[in-house]
């Protein structure tokens, strides 16, 4: 091979790979907030607004912000963001089972303490 020959064989490999790169953005982002829509909706199927209401909020409000991302074509802080989703959806369902099997009934600990009568 000529030297010219070898330099264009790598400006062809360099193109390919960064067009390879832009390319998957949406597929690698369509992925994570997929995955993160499954944690979500994992997490309320099993009342985790009700026993870990500050993770599965977060997580809800993470996915939506991705979703929204995507649609703006902002692939990089869509993934960023559903993975976020993700996390908070797990961490929504490990603190939902933890409650119940302690028996724990969030409304019971929200419940204000009342003295029986006075006011």
């Amino acid at each position: 091979m000529t030297p010219f020959r070898r330099v264009d064989l790598r400006s062809a490999l360099a193109a390919l790979c960064a067009l390879g790169a832009t390319g998957c953005g949406p597929v690698t982002t369509t992925q994570r907030v997929a995955d993160a829509t499954v944690s979500v909706e994992a997490a309320r199927g099993i009342d985790a607004e009700r026993y870990a209401t500050y993770e599965y909020v977060l997580a809800v409000e993470y996915l939506r912000k991705a979703r929204e991302e995507e649609g703006y074509s902002d692939y990089q802080a869509a993934i960023d963001l559903a993975v976020k989703a993700r996390e908070m959806g797990d961490k929504a369902k490990a603190r939902t089972r933890e409650a119940r099997a302690k028996g724990v009934d969030a409304a019971r600990e929200a419940a204000p303490v009342t003295t029986g009568g006075q006011r």
